[in-house]
């Protein structure tokens, strides 16, 4: 039995003759800012669109877009995404999509954006254009079309670099200024001005370059004052040469430029905040919020030098439910040297006991610091001095000019004691401030040096006493470079101590047991003594005073 197959029946494609109008349609517009011209707004776009779609007989199933996305990137357009997925989920066949114009659909110059919409079956068809793109020729000129698009944006793009160069240059910001400040910007002018956020960051500032305190301490205080601010952005923030009045951008390529926007602080103070950041080479911050461990941040690894952290131990915990045992610890890979907090604590008692004076020699001491203080003032005092007796002066010519102002008839010769007296003014002021500032003397210097001894005496009463803020200031204040805790000895020896609390007597210390003191005790015991000679003795001074 013969079959006969129509072998037609699998044929592949379409005659071109068979391509008909009259299908279905979805419309795309956009724009990528509301300042576009009115000869390109989203309505007009629709209106031509639509136009478009009933002169050749397609029908509409959906229109998408109507919203400012940028054309810089294809792939982040959510109405363009939504579009795609509406044809992909469509059970009627979408034949083509309609847009103003090719250059409006894309700026990128790529492809892709029209292959994601043929992958899918449709073509992309232009409403202010005459060819069509499912021919060769079409494609071609479309083609051309994404590419001159491309090249406009380049160049304006160029233009807009040019522009905001020589903006740089003059002092003038570009873009959003940064966390803390306030914009007003014109053709013809730009205001910036420090708003409270500002104000605020000044603190941090302050506190970071002065009180050397953590991030997390001052994100802490920032959050106190109504400030919240992610760590991650406080860093920026201290390390943005814009708050000490200088522009950092890319388009300067590695330069920074004076601004003309108001600093929040001194160059000093930038860089020193930054002095502190660089400590910091692991990268990331050590949590010292600890009460357990209110040493961290300044007990280091006696093996390899880094800040030690601190852990409550896991099994005291899991086991008896303890969390007053604490170890520190170092974190550093390789290194695990680890001590109790109960031992450590005690050799800290014992060292700082160490640093109390005897009763025999106090005296003498103050007698030597109230001397030292004034020998060491001496030179400001002449300065002082002199600049009075020259203030006394220039007050005695500036009452004279006006009396002479008041007596002269002459408007010639009053103008010119009118000038004089406003230069004696000024000349007057200049050298008061000058006063203020050369002024070091301490009125109840008395007072003052009985206070330190005071503090000096109860050293380690007054470290318990204190909060974990109170007790770290403390620490930097007596050992500015930190301290090693040997496990072995189970001493404390510090890096350096400030001056004034190393000076020592010769008698013997009752806190320290004579066979724990180390080479470093005896080998400091000749330094610790004032030189003597026919001027008082000059130690450097000491850090926190």
């Amino acid at each position: 039995m013969n079959k006969v197959f129509d072998l037609k029946d699998f044929a592949k494609g379409e005659k071109e003759s068979e391509r008909v109008e009259g299908r279905n349609a979805l419309i795309y517009t956009r724009v990528s800012s509301s300042e576009q011209v009115d000869g390109q707004s989203l309505e007009v776009q629709l209106e031509k669109c639509r136009e478009y779609a009933a002169k050749h007989s397609y029908t509409v199933l959906g229109e998408f877009g109507g919203s400012y996305e940028s054309a810089k990137s294809d792939k982040e357009r959510k109405e363009f995404n939504r579009m795609l997925t509406f044809i992909r989920k469509s059970k009627i066949k979408i034949d083509v999509v309609i847009v103003f114009s090719t250059s409006r659909f894309s700026r990128t110059g790529s492809t892709t954006i029209i292959e994601e919409v043929e992958a899918r079956g449709a073509y992309v068809v232009s409403a202010t254009s005459t060819y069509d793109p499912r021919t060769p020729v079409g494609k071609y000129m479309q083609l051309m079309e994404l590419a001159n698009a491309r090249f406009q944006n380049d160049e304006k793009r160029a233009t807009t670099i040019e522009n905001s160069i020589k903006a740089l240059l003059k002092g003038r910001w570009i873009g959003k200024t940064p966390r803390g400040y306030d914009q007003k910007t014109t053709k013809k002018e730009q205001v910036i001005t420090v708003n409270e956020e500002g104000k605020l960051l000044r603190k941090a500032f302050l506190w970071k370059a002065y009180n050397k305190l953590s991030n997390e301490e001052i994100r802490h205080r920032l959050a106190s004052e109504g400030l919240i601010i992610c760590k991650q952005k406080l860093s920026e923030v201290f390390k943005n040469p814009f708050y000490c009045g200088y522009m950092a951008h890319k388009f300067l390529q590695g330069d920074i430029v004076k601004g003309n926007h108001p600093a929040l602080v001194s160059e000093e103070i930038f860089l020193k905040v930054n002095g502190e950041l660089s400590k910091n080479h692991s990268g990331y911050e050590l949590k010292i919020d600890k009460d357990y461990a209110p040493l961290l941040g300044s007990i280091k690894c006696p093996c390899c030098g880094h800040n030690l952290t601190a852990s409550i131990s896991t099994k005291m915990r899991k086991r008896f439910g303890r969390t007053d045992i604490g170890y520190y610890v170092c974190g550093r890979k390789g290194c695990r040297f680890n001590s109790s907090t109960r031992k450590v604590h005690e050799a800290f008692e014992i060292l700082l006991n160490s640093y109390a004076l005897s009763d025999k020699v106090e005296n003498l001491l103050k007698i030597q610091l109230a001397m030292t203080f004034d020998a060491m003032n001496k030179e400001n005092q002449e300065r002082v001095k002199g600049i009075k007796a020259n203030v006394k002066k220039k007050e005695k010519e500036l009452e004279q000019a006006e009396t002479n102002y008041v007596l002269c008839t002459d408007a010639k010769k009053q103008g010119i004691c009118e000038k004089v007296i406003g230069r004696l003014e000024n000349e007057i002021k200049d050298l008061k401030i000058e006063l203020a500032n050369l002024d070091t003397g301490i009125l109840n210097l008395d007072r003052f040096i009985d206070f330190a001894f005071k503090m000096r005496s109860n050293l380690f009463e007054l470290w318990q006493l204190q909060g974990l803020e109170g007790k770290r200031k403390l620490q930097k204040l007596l050992f500015s470079d930190g301290f090693i805790y040997d496990k072995n000895s189970g001493d404390i020896e510090p890096k350096s101590v400030n001056v004034f609390f190393v000076l020592n007597s010769s008698y013997t210390n009752p806190y320290r047991d004579k066979n724990k003191r180390t080479n470093r005790d005896f080998n400091d015991s000749s330094r610790r003594v004032l030189e003597a000679g026919l001027e008082p003795a000059q130690p450097l001074l000491a850090k926190g005073f």
